[in-house]
């Protein structure tokens, strides 16, 4: 759907599964896969453990979710793999696994420095760290993740446009885009965000230059869009995916971009959730889920490394325990790349139209409400 601000104008199936707290230390997993960034790749990982630990030789997704830059660095600093952490490489801390005994997605503490096998980024290396990557590290590309600014459901703010957004996330309480001008009621991320570093290349507005509060992850944007006393102001960022479980808190505005004529929402319709306006290009604030990994001499990634992308791109040469992984993605509320008529080679640039080998956009449409 295509809103027309002239008439509006601000300036003029997720799997849920129970939650279990826990600062203790980590047990001993079951053939561990380490993942560490993206906190928008949340729904995604844990649609994909909950299937991993139900197979007869279960594998454990361990996943660290500080930020798609994070992710990046973990993986890029890590030279070597098998032997000692380098400054920026390994994780320890809080980190997050599906425990089938429980039936609950489970948090303990890492206290052993451990290596990263995949970072997870919403966004290209270069966006991280100012260029392509380095010699023995490797980016692939998986799912559309659409980013979103989205209010409390109490708003009566329906959409923005790219030079509103600026605006607000330039200047604050100072940019006079009213309703958002109370700069403590923008909820917003950090320079390591991949949501963030989204839509910051799409208005303009480099990450880390943005007024706001930063939120520390999507779960903190969630909360602070959802309870806030001052529906009109509030204006927070959110990857669609992390939006579509919490539409019953949150409303998404339709985005105007640079040198168009009409705001669109990323489905055609503010109830939908068929993405359609994303997957023809008419919605602007996407990007991949990047898979970034490291490569021995051979080029070749170790072992967890290739079985999680293979199986996140559906390139496995054996059974996978998902079968066929665009019902997974599209459960997580991502979006399958061969659901996609449109392409993009870099953050926020141009789009091209694209032709998948094998176009699902049919089961997709067929497989989400309307």
């Amino acid at each position: 759907m295509r809103i027309c601000l002239s008439a509006i104008g601000a300036l003029g199936v997720l799997v849920v599964v129970p939650r279990l707290a826990g600062a203790a230390d980590c047990p001993s997993f079951v053939d561990p896969i380490v993942l560490n960034g993206s906190s928008a790749a949340e729904p995604l990982v844990i649609a994909m453990a909950k299937v991993l630990a139900a197979q007869p030789s279960p594998t454990t997704l361990v996943y660290a979710k500080p930020g798609s830059c994070v992710g990046v660095t973990s993986v890029q600093e890590d030279a070597t793999p098998g032997g000692a952490c380098a400054l920026g490489a390994c994780i320890t801390g809080t980190v997050e696994y599906f425990d089938p005994v429980a039936n609950a997605v489970t948090t303990c503490t890492l206290t052993a420095a451990t290596h990263v096998d995949v970072g997870l980024s919403d966004v290209w290396v270069d966006t991280c760290t100012g260029a392509q990557p380095k010699a023995g590290v490797k980016d692939t590309s998986g799912p559309v993740e659409p980013m979103l600014f989205v209010v409390p459901k109490a708003s009566q703010q329906l959409a923005i446009t790219a030079e509103e957004a600026y605006l607000v996330f330039a200047f604050g309480s100072a940019s006079q885009a009213k309703p958002w001008t109370v700069e403590t009621n923008l909820a917003i991320r950090n320079p390591t965000s991949g949501t963030e570093q989204v839509i910051a290349h799409n208005i303009n507005l480099p990450a880390g230059r943005w007024k706001g509060m930063d939120k520390g992850g999507s779960g903190g944007v969630v909360t602070a869009v959802s309870i806030s006393t001052a529906p009109e102001s509030t204006l927070g960022i959110l990857g669609s995916d992390v939006y579509d479980a919490n539409r019953d808190k949150l409303s998404a505005l339709a985005f105007q971009a640079f040198h168009q004529k009409g705001a669109f929402y990323a489905d055609s319709t503010a109830t939908s959730f068929d993405k359609r306006n994303v997957r023809d290009g008419h919605y602007v604030n996407w990007g991949y889920l990047h898979m970034i990994t490291r490569l021995d001499a051979t080029g070749a990634m170790n072992a967890n490394a290739k079985r999680f992308t293979d199986w996140v791109t559906g390139a496995t040469g054996t059974p996978s325990p998902f079968g066929d992984v665009t019902d997974v993605i599209i459960q997580a509320k991502m979006v399958p790349t061969c659901a996609m008529k449109v392409s993009r080679a870099s953050e926020g640039g141009a789009i091209s139209p694209f032709a998948p080998a094998a176009d699902c956009g049919a089961k997709f449409e067929a497989a989400v409400p309307h």
